[in-house]
């Protein structure tokens, strides 16, 4: 068995392989994943909770995966198998981390994902670090491992361990043999990628240089323009003068009115231009009308608990329907950023019946993103307040 897939090191800790097991969808297999820990359990709660550093290492067994596919399949199983409230309380992590794995992957492709102790997650493709989120997202990502509602029951008991010698070693030497191309590790390096940046960065900056030296000229050509108008004023002034003519003069000093006239009324313009702003009651009534559309477009997302309601009320709980049981009124605290993408959302206050509230926050996820912030309203988030009446079901 080799030592090399046994053991590894994460933030200085050594870490030791706690169990390996294949993760199949649709009876495709996807994953060979294996978790390293600092000391071997066979407990999910502990693998999740006891401190220390931890990596969870994915080994890409599939032809092709999508990275589209792949985001929304880390948001659901995160969805799955944690409390809706703690997957709210980090959204922006479990966001950070989705938008990482959406990566077009293929057959050997190997990802970590290291937990470093109060310091970050760190999401490593192929060798190289793509990104970091915060380090409270690992738990979350673990449960999808080892939590209620794993790959397969089979999945679960060999990530804690529980398989036969015989089959740990030959996952181990699958595990080993299972490895990116060097395309797909240069596709990942972070040194050829910021190269290709700083080329690209230095293209837009030479572009823009352009562009202001465009603009300097056309300015110094109105400019020039303005200053042989002036000109053309003064000799004309001139003139006037030389030949005593009021007439000229009269015109020159009407002229030269008007380009004051003009020059005032346009600094006047310029002075309402910038003074323009909505008025405290235009900002009011945007905040009321935005929060309306936030609500109007969570609605459509909120699906009926049927079956979970049958399984703990019972079917009579249909013919006899309870407020508090069956129906009733929760009221949500929506946050979302200027994109409408959700920053957090809470409980502010309950049907009376957890499968109701648990419906209502997990559709909140399900309605991201929501409309975007109106351009005109202040702030870098919005935060409201959402009710929802939950109607009793109909037989």
């Amino acid at each position: 068995m080799s030592k090399a897939a046994e053991q590894t090191t994460v933030a200085g800790s050594t870490l030791q392989l706690n169990g390996l097991g294949v993760h199949s969808e649709l009876r495709n297999e996807w994953f060979l994943n294996g978790l390293y820990l600092t000391n071997k359990t066979d407990d999910a709660d502990e693998a999740v909770t006891a401190p220390g550093a931890k990596r969870m290492e994915i080994r890409v067994l599939a032809d092709n995966l999508s990275g589209r596919r792949l985001k929304r399949f880390w948001i659901e199983r995160i969805k799955n198998n944690n409390e809706a409230s703690n997957v709210l309380a980090n959204a922006k992590s479990v966001r950070d981390f989705a938008t990482l794995m959406d990566q077009d992957l293929v057959t050997g492709d190997s990802i970590t994902i290291d937990l470093i102790p109060s310091d970050a997650t760190v999401i490593s493709i192929n060798g190289f670090e793509v990104g970091r989120t915060a380090p409270e997202a690992f738990a979350l990502i673990l449960r999808t491992w080892v939590g209620e509602r794993p790959p397969s029951s089979e999945f679960k008991d060999a990530i804690l361990g529980d398989i036969s010698g015989a089959q740990r070693s030959d996952l181990v030497a699958r595990f080993q043999a299972t490895q990116p191309t060097q395309a797909r590790i240069a596709k990942f390096d972070q040194a050829a990628i910021a190269a290709r940046e700083a080329e690209e960065r230095q293209q837009r900056e030479e572009e823009a240089r352009k562009q202001r030296e465009a603009e300097a000229q056309k300015l110094l050509e109105e400019q020039k323009k303005l200053e042989e108008q002036q000109k053309q004023l003064e000799e004309q002034k001139k003139q006037a003068e030389a030949n005593q003519k009021a007439e000229e003069e009269a015109e020159a000093e009407r002229l030269r009115r008007e380009l004051e006239e003009a020059k005032q009324q346009l600094a006047e313009q310029q002075k309402e231009a910038e003074a323009q702003g909505p008025t405290e009651a235009e900002i009011e009534q945007m905040r009321n009308q935005y929060s309306s559309a936030l609500g109007a477009h969570y609605v459509p997302y909120f699906e009926y608990p049927l079956q979970d309601i049958l399984r703990r009320h019972g079917k009579s709980s249909l013919m006899r329907p309870r407020k508090g049981q069956t129906h009733g009124d929760v009221s949500i605290s929506i946050e979302v950023d200027r994109e409408g993408q959700l920053v957090g959302g809470s409980l502010v206050s309950s049907s009376g019946e957890k499968i109701l509230d648990d419906a209502v926050m997990n559709a909140l996820f399900d309605s991201v993103p929501f409309p975007a912030m109106p351009e005109n309203l202040p702030g870098e988030t919005f935060k409201t307040t959402v009710s929802i009446s939950i109607p009793a079901p109909q037989m």
